[in-house]
């Protein structure tokens, strides 16, 4: 279940742009009537809502406020538009007739919800407005996304106000970014919940990386990008056996590579949608033909170099999910492959059934740059696992272990995430910025490097039936135990730039402080 599979690692994975996962819950939202029977969608010019929107994290909050109130009516338009009205042109099997989308914008108190399902408040044509302030469910105005129930009905909500700091950057590409990021998580949580692809692994890093992994990566998306490029169907069947070459040498060279095939298909299908979901709305006479190639152009010039000042640039590591399975599923689809089969399976493993392999020489340049880059990135690595593990021998550190349950994280920003070893077991050595509600204690990590250990649990199909109370795992910090405080009711409060606890019920077990739930 790809969606379930995302929640319930109950983190964020971001990569160049950023990308989500976030918790479902069994939380109703309000019945009450809404604000204002309908979302006055004409109420502003369209050239004021594609104004440019800054980072909000790095600006002023009021003036953040302001421009995406002025974004709110053109971005519950065009997400009508695509997501429900036209879902079936972006996938032949998209259709979302019986969910609802809903659109919060606490900062300004008003929630827009598409395609309602309760009758007596409005027909499924109207756009329904809200103030927030009447939302009963709290928990949706602080988490960025989620597939939840509200007003009984399976509901697609997204918090505009956390989401623009991740989705959108500075620029006149600001509105473009928020509608595309929209789209991307709508597709994983409305398209893709009910189906599963082959083989899923942690997306962590590996320390060392595999340098001969990465080569193979490279050379396929070069392959794919040439495949996509052609206009002549030999010529590009030609690229793609190429490409399935690199993939079958990348299959082959690493057992995490085969862990991981599935994360073409989840990410990469994301990905080709929204960028198709975007195109749609600029070109909405276009012919299929003509939509595919804008479609792949796109993704094409939306690639960010690893190494930015070097020509002909590497992938990013944590992209190429994005950018290689994206550009697989623009071949398939633009050579007439299964729909189905495209949509469940590795893309790279469709061109492969379909086409077969031939060898292929590769990119001299692309594998020199490679390995310079990927011995230069273990050594980073390399530091960052040493600082925990240092930590975690110094007498002058302490472990504090936070459980972390599917009700009580808030945002989780990753800014790296590599694969662990703790006592024998599978963590994640994270740096993280968070916050974790725990009863009455609020625990906030500020960009804390952490060990992440997940729990083992059923996968469930219904991500509206998850136990929000249900410990999905914990979070490890390692803190000068100088700076715990431990007051005379045994509560414990730690006060720094990056970790703040106040007054936290905890055990002392294994060498561990283990915060309490309660």
């Amino acid at each position: 279940m790809i969606a379930m599979i995302k929640i319930a690692r109950l983190l964020l994975f971001i990569s160049i742009l950023t990308v989500f996962t976030a918790c479902g819950k069994n939380n109703p939202g309000t019945t009450e009537k809404p604000a204002a029977s309908q979302a006055q969608q004409e109420s502003g010019k369209v050239e004021e809502s594609q104004k440019p929107i800054e980072n909000p994290m790095e600006s002023n909050p009021i003036e953040n406020s302001k421009k995406l109130r002025e974004m709110m009516p053109k971005l519950v338009k065009d997400l009508k538009k695509v997501l429900i009205d036209d879902a079936s042109k972006l996938w032949p099997s998209f259709n979302n007739a019986d969910k609802q989308i809903l659109l919060l914008n606490p900062s300004n108190k008003i929630a827009y919800l598409m395609n309602n399902q309760k009758s007596d408040i409005g027909s499924k044509d109207e756009v329904i407005e809200y103030n927030t302030d009447s939302i009963k469910d709290v928990e949706l105005l602080v988490t960025p996304f989620q597939l939840t129930t509200f007003n009984d009905h399976p509901t697609y909500v997204v918090n505009v106000d956390i989401s623009s700091s991740f989705g959108m950057m500075s620029g006149d590409k600001a509105y473009e970014n928020l509608f595309k990021f929209i789209v991307h998580e709508g597709i994983h949580l409305l398209l893709q919940s009910g189906d599963s692809v082959e083989g899923l692994g942690t997306r962590a890093e590996t320390y060392p990386e595999d340098i001969n992994s990465r080569y193979y990566r490279n050379e396929m998306y070069q392959y794919l990008k040439e495949a996509s490029k052609s206009k002549n169907r030999d010529e590009k069947i030609d690229q793609i056996q190429k490409a399935v070459y690199f993939y079958e040498l990348y299959l082959n060279s690493n057992k995490k590579n085969k862990q991981q095939d599935g994360y073409d298909n989840i990410e990469g299908m994301a990905t080709y949608l929204q960028e198709k979901a975007y195109l749609l709305l600029n070109h909405p006479n276009t012919s299929t033909k003509e939509l595919n190639d804008l479609t792949a152009q796109s993704i094409i010039d939306n690639f960010i170099p690893a190494d930015q000042e070097k020509e002909g640039g590497l992938l990013v590591k944590g992209r190429e999910f994005y950018d290689i399975g994206s550009l697989a599923i623009v071949s398939a689809v633009d050579l007439g492959l299964d729909d189905k089969a495209i949509f469940t399976t590795s893309p790279l493993g469709v061109l492969k059934s379909k086409f077969g392999s031939q060898k292929a020489e590769g990119h001299e340049n692309i594998k020199t740059a490679n390995n310079d880059y990927y011995i230069s990135y273990n050594n980073q690595l390399k530091s960052y696992v040493d600082d925990i593990v240092s930590k975690q021998k110094d007498d002058k550190y302490a472990a504090v272990r936070i459980p972390v349950t599917i009700n009580n994280a808030s945002v989780m920003y990753e800014d790296m995430m590599v694969e662990y070893k703790f006592k024998g077991n599978p963590a994640e050595i994270q740096t993280t910025t968070r916050e974790i509600v725990l009863g009455d204690t609020r625990i906030k990590l500020n960009k804390m490097k952490s060990l992440y250990i997940q729990n083992t649990m059923e996968i469930l199909k219904d991500p509206t039936k998850m136990d929000p109370n249900m410990v999905m795992g914990y979070t490890i910090v390692y803190v000068p135990k100088k700076d715990i405080e431990i007051n005379k009711d045994k509560l414990l409060t730690i006060q720094r730039d990056d970790l703040l606890i106040f007054d936290a019920k905890y055990e002392e077990k294994d060498g561990e402080y283990q915060i309490l739930m309660k």
